[in-house]
């Protein structure tokens, strides 16, 4: 038994040591946007058309896009798609279509076959949009007064096809936030192994890479919708950077945590491609690599301990490294298993519903499990 315990540990640090050096090299190539002016006036800056999906959005949408038609970019117009809302999202967006020139509401009524609700919307969006850039954004993101020619010009200056960031959450409570700094480690290293990356929150990507790739047809059914578009513009060759935000753009993703792990619910089994052997076999993992060494300080023979507890070094240089740049403290390293084993129940869970349902409802839709599985990437 001890022989297990010694060698269970002896691949757990060599594998986050691994780990912590790739995405060591990896966070130092990302760029960091902040909230600061911008002074970029040689660049000729193109029409950009912003389009954002809504469906029961009326917390929010104003506030959204007060914060886009401040923008200091010199050409753009903000398409908003309103998706089929039951709320007074349609009402509010049709006295701010009244009051800004530069926005254009679309209404969406019905759902056509082996379409999901937002990808329809934005596939909508597009096609009424005249930029030479398009940026797919959503409906509760707050802008700082430069966003757009911070980052349409950094776009321009290093010749990219699309760019990725990743905001500034806000949250409230501790146990909340250490979910949120565990989760976007986790998105962080699936971007770097993958080598592609795309958040809903700011997608930015020149229409011509956008037409090349196939645009929503081509991920119509893919409830990562996001991550899927990111990937697809990596697997076509086209140039891609994902950058992380501090002060430039922000979200309030979930109200609490509860709420928080059912939102993430409908993307983990859809990142597995449904299948039940990957799920299980990535949530072992999970357990192996982010509790496993927590618990075996205190289990297993000496030099096992030893080696779990380098394990779990390692893991506070990665989160005292990485707060540089993500939206993570170094305080959350202290419940990092905590809120692993809070993020394997929402990928068993993520299972389950969608399997004993026979798919995925999301506001208010349900998509068959069936569809969902003949369009995987």
């Amino acid at each position: 038994m001890n022989i297990i315990f010694l060698i269970l540990a002896f691949i757990n640090v060599i594998i986050w040591i691994y780990m912590g050096l790739m995405l060591f090299n990896y966070l130092k190539k990302i760029p960091v946007f902040r909230g600061t002016s911008c002074s970029d006036n040689e660049i000729i800056y193109p029409l950009l058309s912003v389009i954002i999906p809504a469906c029961n959005e009326e917390e929010s949408i104003e506030q959204t896009i007060s914060y886009l038609i401040s923008q200091d970019y010199p050409d753009f117009e903000v398409i908003v798609i309103n998706d089929r809302s039951t709320d007074r999202t349609g009402a509010i967006l049709a006295e701010l279509d009244i009051k800004y020139p530069q926005l254009q509401v679309i209404t969406v009524t019905d759902l056509p076959p082996k379409w999901l609700g937002k990808n329809h919307a934005l596939y909508q969006g597009v096609k009424q949009s005249k930029g030479e850039w398009l940026l797919f954004t959503d409906a509760d993101i707050k802008y700082s007064p430069n966003s757009l020619r911070k980052t349409v010009g950094y776009a321009l200056k290093n010749d990219l096809d699309h760019l990725t960031i990743g905001p500034d959450i806000v949250y409230k409570g501790f146990f909340y936030g250490g979910f949120i700094s565990f989760f976007t480690v986790v998105i962080a290293v699936l971007f770097m192994i993958s080598k592609s990356a795309g958040l809903g929150a700011f997608n930015l990507i020149k229409r011509s890479t956008y037409q090349a790739i196939g645009g929503h047809e081509a991920i119509a059914m893919q409830p990562v919708d996001d991550f899927a578009l990111g990937k697809l513009v990596a697997r076509k060759g086209h140039k891609q950077s994902y950058g992380f935000s501090k002060g430039l753009i922000s979200v309030k993703l979930y109200d609490n945590l509860f709420a928080m792990v059912k939102g993430v619910e409908k993307n983990q089994f859809a990142g597995a491609n449904y299948s039940v052997l990957a799920t299980l076999t990535m949530g072992c993992f999970l357990l192996f690599m982010h509790v496993y060494p927590f618990v075996g300080l205190f289990f297993g023979p000496e030099w096992a301990r030893v080696l779990c507890g380098v394990s779990v070094i390692t893991v506070f240089v990665i989160y005292n490294y990485s707060k540089n740049y993500m939206c993570l403290s170094l305080r959350h390293f202290f419940i990092h298993p905590l809120s692993a084993l809070l993020y394997f129940w929402a990928v068993l869970k993520s299972m389950v519903k969608i399997l004993s349902r026979g798919g995925i409802e999301w506001r208010g839709t349900v998509y068959s499990l069936k569809e969902l599985r003949k369009h995987t990437l």
